[in-house]
């Protein structure tokens, strides 16, 4: 039996690998998406996180780099989006070409007992298990938790609630604001993005003024 862990790298998934490994699971696999957006700090949580466990962490992209479709489709919509759907379709496509029995632990925290029922989580042709959720853990619960263990994202959750892409569109205006304030590398590069994103709107308007 091949026990996979789908791994983001955040506070909720880092806590999963832990009390799993506290309780004896045999993990076999650390399954970690890179996005190319990653926050410059999660490189170094990563590293401490395999050195921590022992675990070796296997990640996996798309082929084609983010740019490139940000160029053709623009900003990905606030719920789900492109860019959500690539990492689902990698994630998935790696997780099948594991060979013999499996089963895929998942790190929604208690609090997000709803997203055990979207689509793309009830396709799975394989079993999938919530430890968080059946510990009763919420996200609160899981930050403590890592905290206690000695991991701190470089106070990246001191100023934020969630690690995913630093430019993802669904944190709004709020997060625009947390990366304006507090990383300004990073948002000289979200607003090279911008540029990139509206330069496709620029051409669509183009075309469709060109068929009027």
């Amino acid at each position: 039996m091949k026990h996979i862990v789908s791994f983001s790298g955040g506070k909720d998934s880092t806590a999963m690998l832990h009390r799993l490994l506290s309780q004896g699971i045999p993990v076999s696999h650390v399954l970690y998406f890179e996005t190319e957006l990653d926050f410059p700090q999660m490189k170094a949580h990563l590293d401490l996180v395999s050195k921590n466990t022992g675990m070796p962490i296997i990640r996996v992209r798309y082929y084609r780099y983010f740019e490139e479709m940000l160029a053709l489709w623009g900003w990905p919509k606030t719920s789900g989006g492109w860019c959500a759907a690539r990492k689902h379709s990698t994630c998935l496509k790696y997780i099948r070409g594991i060979k013999g029995d499996k089963i895929e632990y998942i790190g929604f925290s208690a609090d997000e007992v709803k997203r055990t029922q979207t689509k793309w989580m009830l396709d799975r042709k394989w079993p999938v298990k919530f430890p968080l959720i059946d510990l009763g853990m919420g996200e609160a619960d899981s930050l403590a938790y890592c905290r206690s263990l000695g991991y701190h994202w470089d106070g990246l959750y001191d100023v934020q609630n969630r690690v995913s892409c630093f430019c993802c569109p669904k944190g709004g205006k709020a997060k625009r604001e947390v990366i304006r304030s507090n990383f300004p590398d990073l948002w000289e590069e979200w607003q090279r993005l911008d540029e990139v994103a509206n330069q496709r709107i620029e051409r669509t308007a183009k075309s469709a003024a060109a068929h009027a």
